[in-house]
């Protein structure tokens, strides 16, 4: 692993919770839904975060590579999943609270 690749891979608590928080709700709606496409609607409520740092971190995740955006339309707006990146930087967190 190159000394770029370790600094891009440094996430601050706030980035951490907010992967988390989706890999959560992807999880739960992977069991509720039949035909879930991978996708989850934005999260726009996080305990101890207000709206303007969740912004933040929702665009430090994607410039990133940690998290993945698309536009669903009207209805939904924007939709988002963890990235194979933001997966391994989940587990390594995990790893190392283990």
């Amino acid at each position: 692993m190159s000394d770029l690749t370790f600094e891009l891979d440094k996430l601050s608590a706030g980035n951490l919770q907010l992967l988390q928080a989706y890999s959560l709700r992807a999880t739960a709606l992977k069991a509720a839904l039949e035909e879930y496409d991978g996708w989850v609607e934005r999260i726009d409520d996080l305990e101890e975060l207000d709206s303007e740092v969740l912004t933040q971190l929702h665009g430090q995740l994607i410039a990133l590579g940690h998290l993945k955006f698309e536009i669903s339309g009207r209805n939904v707006g924007l939709r988002y999943q963890l990235s194979p990146r933001g997966k391994q930087a989940l587990d390594r967190e995990q790893q190392k609270a283990a």
